[in-house]
């Protein structure tokens, strides 16, 4: 049975990737304890828990929503997109046997998590994450694998409201699935295109349902 702040925890999750939150907005541990009927115990444990997620940032007593605007969600993908496509490349360039189990793994444990009827969207953009940040690891340019990490972190929101929607689970997982067969075997120019065909799919599932969910006065 799920314990108290297990329960707020998700409440919050669900508020934040419904656009009740808006980004950049303080969140008191005595505000939404009283909007929530409980201490504000469990309160501050989810909240601890969302900043871990990447989803809030402690300021002072309170947190606030990752502070991000349209703008920036956009120029971030614009930046990634190509990123990610020399990544995939050089990943391919360049994978040992044991990297490409490790990759594999990861894509499986995607494939369960979103298999689930009842997934948990912030595993499964966390798995998104580990996958995109193992194959730039993987690709050898320690450059590239940090500037694409600090690139993710920021649209972390993003990702996670990605998977509330049932149908991008099942695309995210077939398109990984992809990425990460054109990886293993080697082929670099297929795991490029691949890696462009799935950032262009993301792009376009941001543009044209989450940025009016996140931002609904600018759409």
């Amino acid at each position: 049975m799920p314990s108290l702040s297990e329960k707020v925890y998700k409440e919050l999750l669900s508020n934040i990737v419904a656009g009740k939150f808006r980004l950049g907005e303080s969140l008191r541990e005595d505000t939404l304890a009283s909007m929530l009927n409980v201490s504000r115990t469990p309160v501050r444990e989810a909240l601890a828990r969302l900043e871990r997620d990447g989803l809030v940032v402690k300021k002072g007593k309170s947190y606030t929503i990752i502070p991000l605007t349209r703008d920036d969600v956009l120029q971030l993908y614009e930046v990634r997109k190509p990123l990610e496509a020399l990544a995939a490349e050089l990943a391919a360039r360049r994978i040992t046997d044991d990297q490409a189990r490790e990759l594999q793994n990861l894509a499986n444990r995607m494939k369960e998590e979103a298999a689930k009827q009842d997934p948990d969207p912030v595993l499964l953009a966390d798995l998104n994450g580990k996958i995109h940040n193992s194959i730039a690891n993987i690709g050898g340019n320690k450059y590239l694998a940090e500037f694409l990490n600090e690139i993710r972190l920021k649209l972390m929101i993003v990702r996670v409201t990605l998977f509330t929607t049932y149908g991008r689970r099942i695309e995210e997982v077939m398109e990984h699935s992809a990425i990460i067969d054109a990886v293993v075997s080697r082929d670099a120019k297929l795991a490029r295109d691949k890696m462009e065909i799935h950032m262009s799919n993301v792009v376009k599932d941001v543009e044209s349902k989450i940025l009016p969910l996140l931002f609904p006065s600018r759409m």
